[in-house]
């Protein structure tokens, strides 16, 4: 089995060559899976992301959420070892500029029920490779102390599957995947 890196750096070769011969129907795609997820119908705080580089672009997921009428908030990063700080977000407030290229919200501290994740690769176990910095394995950790029943959700591409990836004691399995082909479910 190839180390993390070595599979992170594979990963993101695939996931720009997903991102470039797309013309953005994955990302219609999955919002349109996201939205009726029966898993959402008691639920009301979902966080997501603002996308970078070339991760699957969620905005189209963020609008159909706020349309019909979920709270969603956005991450903040408030250091290299804390966990994410989860922020309202209305879509017409302005983001600021956050590290490693993020947008972050200002608006008030929230604790999601749900968090829409991004990933550099996920395989069939649910294990999801991120870029390398645990901001979200140390933030599940924190809030499923507060909400066990905190459903973790990864965006991606279909290409971003890979057939196995190694798992660290630290690394937080996702409960689902949704991508443009279908929604994956771990649990």
């Amino acid at each position: 089995m190839s180390d993390k890196k070595t599979l992170r750096k594979k990963a993101l070769r695939l996931r720009s060559e997903a991102n470039a011969d797309d013309n953005g129907m994955a990302a219609r795609l999955v919002a349109a899976q996201v939205i009726m997820l029966a898993e959402l119908d008691q639920l009301k705080n979902i966080a997501c992301y603002y996308p970078i580089r070339d991760e699957l672009n969620t905005l189209l997921t963020i609008k159909a959420l706020h349309a019909a009428r979920f709270e969603i908030s956005l991450p903040k990063i408030n250091g290299k070892v804390e966990p994410l700080e989860f922020r309202k977000w209305d879509m017409r407030s302005e983001l600021t500029d956050g590290p490693f290229g993020t947008k972050e919200p200002v608006g008030e501290v929230t604790e999601p029920e749900v968090i829409l994740a991004p990933l550099v690769a996920f395989d069939a176990q649910g294990t999801r490779l991120g870029y390398g910095g645990g901001y979200y394995d140390r933030s599940i950790v924190e809030l499923k102390e507060a909400n066990p029943d905190l459903l973790v959700i990864g965006l991606a591409y279909e290409n971003q599957k890979l057939d196995s990836l190694p798992r660290e004691s630290y690394d937080q399995p996702l409960d689902m995947v949704i991508t443009e082909k279908t929604t994956y479910r771990f649990k």
